[in-house]
């Protein structure tokens, strides 16, 4: 109960951030680089196929190597609503906490979008790595990924996944991959994190 419970309550949290980036979108613009491209342009075309190989075999590592102490047990459907609602959800408290990263970068160092880039891709990676350690290794079955292998593989996706959002502007995109490594990691785990009697 209270594992279930306690995802509501993060969720909360990650809608909350959500609104945020949606109701602030005009100012956001001027956190993002000044050199935008379109997705007619080679650089988006390029990072995008980048950004699907890894997070597909960022996936399919976790598959392969992570060792599973327990298991649970789900249906397809609770599955799929999962994935789609963290991939959404967590997707937009990421990208909070790198446009706060891009935000104080701006206040310090105005006009270097390489440096507000950097501070955003950090503040966002600290996030993400407290999160993952103090939250999803509690709430997800008990299970031991190879840490190297996934630090640098999820380093590199994360990379790529906010210099899509920051470059190119790609946030549904990064949102769909989100979704998909949701589904493949979480299903791999059969992560029972839905009861129907907690929506009564």
């Amino acid at each position: 109960m209270m594992i279930e419970t306690s995802l509501w309550v993060y969720w909360l949290f990650c809608l909350l951030a959500m609104i945020l980036v949606i109701s602030n979108r005009k100012y956001i613009y001027s956190l993002l680089s000044p050199d935008s491209e379109s997705s007619q342009d080679k650089g988006y075309v390029i990072f995008m196929i980048l950004g699907w190989l890894v997070t597909l075999a960022v996936s399919i590592a976790y598959v392969l190597f992570t060792r599973k102490y327990e298991t649970g047990s789900y249906n397809i459907s609770n599955l799929i609503t999962f994935s789609i609602l963290n991939g959404i959800l967590e997707q937009f408290m990421f990208i909070f906490w790198f446009l706060l990263g891009c935000y104080v970068a701006i206040k310090i160092t105005p006009s270097k979008p390489k440096l507000t880039f950097t501070f955003g891709y950090i503040s966002y990676a600290i996030f993400s790595g407290l999160i993952h350690a103090l939250f999803w290794v509690q709430v997800l079955p008990s299970h031991k990924p190879v840490t190297v292998i996934m630090a640098l593989g999820l380093g590199t996706m994360s990379l790529i996944w906010m210099w899509l959002a920051w470059r190119h502007r790609a946030i549904m995109a990064i949102i769909a991959m989100h979704i998909v490594i949701d589904f493949i990691t979480v299903g791999h785990l059969n992560f029972a994190w839905f009861e129907p009697f907690q929506l009564i």
